[in-house]
């Protein structure tokens, strides 16, 4: 009965952070064009709610993507994540991969991609991040 308590409780936590997600666009891009083109490294970030966000980034054409996470402290460290999110339609073959899901990160910078459309792509166009229980900041490079 103790174990059924806990994990109800637990269920409500969670449940209770998904409802409380806030959807907010990447601003924060930057475009590699040329090779070796280091001088426009992201010079701004989009900021993670803590309380659990979802942001998203339209996926431009010709584009490979890498995500920076600077991940500054978790308000809760056995329950936090950061995922880059599957894709869903026919753009999305390679989706059923599933999620590029990370948990109990420390603090730091970190670097994941390149990202395909192949697997990430929704069928809006999107790459769609969320994440919770996470202080910090993302931002989106274009890569040609």
């Amino acid at each position: 009965m103790r174990k059924i308590l806990t994990l109800l409780v637990v269920g409500l936590v969670v449940l209770s952070c998904i409802a409380s997600a806030t959807y907010t666009a990447i601003s924060a891009v930057s475009s590699l064009d040329d090779q070796n083109d280091y001088a426009k490294a992201p010079g701004a970030w989009t900021t993670l709610a803590g309380n659990g966000s979802i942001n998203y980034y339209d996926w431009p054409e010709g584009y490979d993507l890498v995500v920076g996470l600077n991940y500054t402290s978790t308000t809760n460290s056995t329950l936090d994540y950061f995922s880059l999110m599957a894709g869903d339609g026919a753009q999305a073959f390679r989706s059923g991969i599933g999620n590029l899901s990370y948990s109990s990160l420390g603090a730091g910078v970190y670097w994941f991609g390149p990202v395909e459309s192949a697997r990430f792509m929704n069928a809006s166009g999107y790459l769609e991040i969320s994440s919770g229980y996470i202080t910090g900041k993302v931002t989106v490079l274009k890569v040609k």
